[in-house]
């Protein structure tokens, strides 16, 4: 086993896995034309047990890996302040979606979440803002015929 503490928690996830994917087969899946309401949780349920189980066996028969660097070496290091911004944005996501709309702060949290990941330039983040925008609306609005928040900036 590659790290001990890691193939733990993995073990544990997949356990939480199946039991979501247990708690979804008390709902019906329905029928192809008319979905249930148990259909997305129990294809949602497959794929958590799958993931965690390629992560399990990748662990399990992956080589050993090196300790981890030192906690001098960590505060140095960029890699960690990534997670941090991220959740900045993400929080930041959150709180924008009232005033200014899904599209506009689903961009621009997609934007600058590529950019502190380390896309470079501002073509590829632009487009990949504007395609996951496009695409999430596609999705939503017009085919499942879900209203998304336009938020009160445009009159919401």
């Amino acid at each position: 086993m590659r790290n001990k503490a890691e193939g733990i928690v993995t073990l544990f996830i997949l356990i939480c896995g199946l039991g979501y994917f247990l708690a979804a087969t008390q709902y019906s899946i329905g029928k192809l034309d008319s979905p249930g309401a148990g259909l997305m949780p129990r294809l949602l349920g497959i794929a958590f047990v799958l993931l965690s189980a390629s992560l399990l066996v990748t662990n399990w028969f992956g080589r050993r890996s090196e300790p981890p660097p030192s906690p001098a070496h960590r505060e140095r290091s960029p890699k960690l302040k990534t997670p941090l911004q991220v959740t900045v944005i993400l929080i930041l996501y959150v709180a924008a979606i009232p005033p200014l709309g899904f599209i506009l702060s689903t961009f621009l949290a997609i934007f600058f979440t590529a950019r502190f990941m380390g896309l470079e330039g501002w073509r590829k983040p632009v487009l990949l803002s504007l395609g996951t925008v496009a695409f999430a609306h596609l999705l939503f609005v017009l085919l499942l015929d879900v209203p998304l928040p336009v938020g009160a900036l445009w009159g919401g």
